[in-house]
C-alpha cells in the first residue's frame, strides 16, 4: 500500500474548493447557503410554537358537588396531539428535502455548477428514497434502544444493585448502536450518494456497488471514518469561532445604536418605543448572524464534501466523480520489492556497476557492463582478456 486516501485526499479537497468558490460568486456561495441550510452543520429545525388560550378544568363560581366538564380536557388533548403532528410533520419535511439536498450538492460539486432548482426536481426521487432509507435505519436503532428499555424497566424493577448491573450494558448498548447508526448514515451520505449519481440506481443497489469496494479496502475505509470524525470535529470548532467573532462584530454597533435609541425614548418616556427598538435590533442581529453562519458553513462544507468525494474516486475509480488521481498511479514501482524494467516486455537491464549482464549482439548473447565482474561473449570464437 503506497499511500492512505484518508491523508492524500485533504491536498485534492482543497484544490477543488478553491477552484469552485474563487473567484467569489455571490449567486453561488448564496445557494450554497440554501444547501448548506438543510445538509450542513448547525441548521435550525422549524419547530411549532405558539400561544393557546387552554381552558381549565373549572370555573371560579362553580359548586364544589358539580363535576368538572370533560370538553375542556378533550380540547387540550386535542391541541397537545395537534402540535406534535405539527412539529412530525415539519421534522419530516425538513428532513425529505434534506435528503434531496445531498444529490443537489453533489451533483453541483461534479459540475462545478451549483444550481438548485433543476437538480431538485430531477433528483426527488432518489432523495425520497433516501429519506426512506434513513428512516428505516433511524426506526432500528430506535427497536434496539427501546426493547432492552422495556425489558429491564417493564417489570417494575426498583433502583438496587441488579438494576446498576442492568443499566451499565444498556448504555454500552445504545453508545454501540448510535455508533453503528452513525457510520451507516455516514458512509450513505459519502459514498452511496455519489454511487446512485453514477449509476442512476436506489439505496440498496447502491450500497451493493460500493459493498466490495468498501470489504476490499477495508483499512483504506477505516482510517477514513477516523480522519471524517476528527475532520468534522475540527471543522465545527473553526466554523463556531468564525461564528462567535462574527457575532461580536455584528453586536457592537448594534448595541450602541439601539442603545442609544433605547435611551433617547425612554428619555422621553415613551418605554413602549423603547422596547420596540429592543426587540427591532435584537431581531435584526439574530438575522444577520444567521446568514453569516450559512455563509461560513459554505466553505467549510464544500471542503468537507470535495474530501468525501476524493476517497471515493481513489477507492474506486469507477465512482470517480471529481477527477481524482489516486496517489499510487504513476511511475515506478508501488512496492518496494520489484526491480526496475525496461522495454515493452519489461526484460531486465543492468545499472552500471553492478553484477548483472546486458544482452548485445543479434543472436542475444551476453556482454557484460563496463567495471562488473561478469563475462563477455561475441559473435567470435571466446578469447581471454589480456590481463589473463
Amino acid at each position: 500500500m503506497s499511500s492512505w486516501y484518508a491523508f492524500a485526499a485533504l491536498h485534492t479537497a482543497r484544490d477543488a474548493t478553491e477552484d469552485l468558490l474563487r473567484p467569489i460568486d455571490r449567486g453561488q456561495w448564496l445557494r450554497l447557503a440554501v444547501i448548506a441550510l438543510f445538509v450542513g452543520v448547525g441548521g435550525n429545525l422549524p419547530t411549532g410554537s405558539g400561544n393557546f388560550d387552554i381552558p381549565s378544568g373549572g370555573g371560579g363560581g362553580t359548586p364544589a358537588d358539580v363535576p368538572a366538564p370533560s370538553l375542556p380536557e378533550s380540547s387540550t388533548l386535542a391541541i397537545l396531539v395537534g402540535i406534535v403532528v405539527l412539529v412530525v410533520a415539519l421534522v419530516l419535511l425538513w428532513s425529505l428535502v434534506g435528503a434531496v439536498m445531498e444529490f443537489v450538492l453533489v451533483t453541483g460539486l461534479r459540475d462545478r455548477e451549483i444550481s438548485i432548482r433543476e437538480p431538485f426536481r430531477e433528483h426527488f426521487g432518489a432523495g425520497l428514497r433516501l429519506f426512506g432509507f434513513r428512516i428505516a435505519v433511524g426506526l432500528v436503532g430506535l427497536l434496539l434502544i427501546a426493547i432492552p428499555l422495556l425489558a429491564v424497566f417493564g417489570v417494575g424493577m426498583g433502583v438496587s444493585a441488579a438494576f446498576f448491573l442492568l443499566v451499565l450494558p444498556l448504555i454500552f448498548l445504545f453508545a454501540l448502536v448510535a455508533l453503528v447508526s452513525g457510520v451507516v448514515n455516514g458512509l450513505t451520505t459519502d459514498f452511496v450518494v455519489p454511487a446512485m449519481l453514477a449509476e442512476e440506481s436506489g439505496v440498496i443497489a447502491g450500497w451493493r456497488r460500493v459493498w466490495p469496494t468498501l470489504r476490499a479496502e477495508w483499512k483504506q475505509v477505516g482510517l477514513y471514518i477516523v480522519a471524517k470524525f476528527v475532520l468534522g470535529i475540527g471543522v465545527s470548532l473553526a466554523v463556531s469561532i468564525v461564528v462567535l467573532i462574527a457575532a461580536i462584530v455584528l453586536a457592537i454597533p448594534l448595541i450602541i445604536v439601539g442603545g442609544l435609541l433605547y435611551l433617547a425614548a425612554s428619555a422621553a418616556g415613551i418605554h413602549a418605543a423603547g422596547w420596540v427598538i429592543f426587540l427591532l435590533f435584537a431581531a435584526l442581529f439574530a438575522i444577520a448572524l444567521f446568514i453569516v453562519s450559512l455563509l461560513v458553513q459554505v466553505p467549510a462544507l464544500t471542503f468537507v464534501r470535495y474530501y468525501s468525494l476524493s476517497v471515493l474516486g481513489m477507492l474506486d475509480s469507477d465512482l470517480d466523480l471529481v477527477g481524482v488521481d489516486r496517489p499510487d498511479e504513476g511511475g515506478g514501482s508501488t512496492d518496494g520489492d520489484d526491480g526496475p524494467t525496461d522495454g515493452d516486455d519489461g526484460s531486465p537491464t543492468a545499472d552500471e556497476n553492478d553484477n548483472s549482464f546486458t544482452t548485445d549482439g543479434d543472436d542475444g548473447s551476453p556482454t557484460a557492463d563496463e567495471n562488473d565482474n561478469s563475462f563477455t561473449t561475441d559473435d567470435d570464437p571466446a578469447t581471454t582478456d589480456e590481463s589473463s
